[in-house]
């Protein structure tokens, strides 16, 4: 017997998913009047506290910024500059994740190899990229090339790293179950391994987008003409601290959308997924 048979248990049923609604509802409410609050004691300090302890024209004011990046809009500058970096992070972000999962699939399916290249993968993971920016960028010219191939490495270490130990953490009795029942080769692969795996691969790639914008400026820093990463740089050689605030702040908007709409994907794709990335 369960409570739903009782007579009046549907209706406990119902009041209790009720209460439980009303109080996710509270606690969202309390969650997002949290960060309203503080989002708005930080833009009042910035506005009228910060300039106490250091030059105000080195950290401007929110009022500044806005009234500049409504400027830059205005003038259509803003726009060249989005457009340029949205293309670079997006390709490498789009390679990233296509050498990033072939790799780790092919190193699951040759573990002899896993264990050669291991070593190097983490020597490699451990050198800071700022460092091979200018080395990308007198190999491969001053275009768009360099920032691409500096953005997908950024998106691939992160995602080989997340798929291996995504497919690594299956359970190997679900494996040795599946190839008793006659599972072998891309069977195999694509019934339980991929599955398997999914939530720590789609939480790499959700989280990577960021990365990938990262390496598309780190690239626009050294050596660009367009971008949002060479308005930045261009403007803080400029003392123009207001631009260069409003950059930063497009910059993390931007990763903000796309990575909700990564979210929103992965969210109608995989429900069930609860995965962590890790990078």
């Amino acid at each position: 017997m369960t409570l739903s048979t009782v007579p009046g248990g549907p209706a406990v049923l119902a009041e209790a998913a009720a209460r439980a609604r009303a109080a996710a509802a509270r606690e969202r409410l309390r969650v997002r009047g949290g960060i309203a609050l503080l989002g708005a004691a930080l833009l009042l300090f910035w506005e009228y506290g910060l300039g106490l302890f250091v030059e105000r024209r080195y950290v401007s004011s929110p009022s500044e910024v806005a009234l500049r990046l409504a400027d830059l809009v205005v003038d259509g500058q803003l726009w060249g500059h989005i457009g340029v970096t949205l293309a670079e992070a997006g390709a490498g972000y789009l390679i990233g994740i296509a050498v990033g999962l072939a790799a780790a699939l092919l190193l699951v399916a040759v573990p002899m190899l896993d264990e050669i290249t291991g070593p190097f993968l983490a020597a490699f993971y451990s050198i800071p990229k700022i460092a091979l920016a200018p080395m990308f960028i007198m190999w491969f010219g001053l275009g768009l090339l360099p920032k691409v191939l500096l953005a997908a490495l950024m998106v691939f270490l992160i995602v080989l790293a997340n798929t291996m130990a995504g497919v690594r953490g299956i359970n190997p009795g679900l494996v040795e179950v599946a190839r008793v029942l006659g599972a072998r080769g891309a069977t195999l692969v694509r019934t339980i391994v991929l599955p398997g795996a999914a939530p720590a691969v789609v939480a790499s790639i959700r989280l990577t987008f960021s990365r990938a914008m990262v390496g598309a400026i780190l690239g626009e820093f050294i050596a660009a003409t367009q971008g949002l990463g060479f308005l930045i740089v261009r403007s803080s050689r400029q003392f123009e601290t207001a631009t260069v605030f409003a950059g930063i702040a497009v910059v993390a908007v931007l990763v903000m959308v796309v990575n909700a709409a990564i979210r929103a994907v992965e969210a109608r794709a995989l429900p069930w997924s609860t995965g962590r990335a890790r990078g």
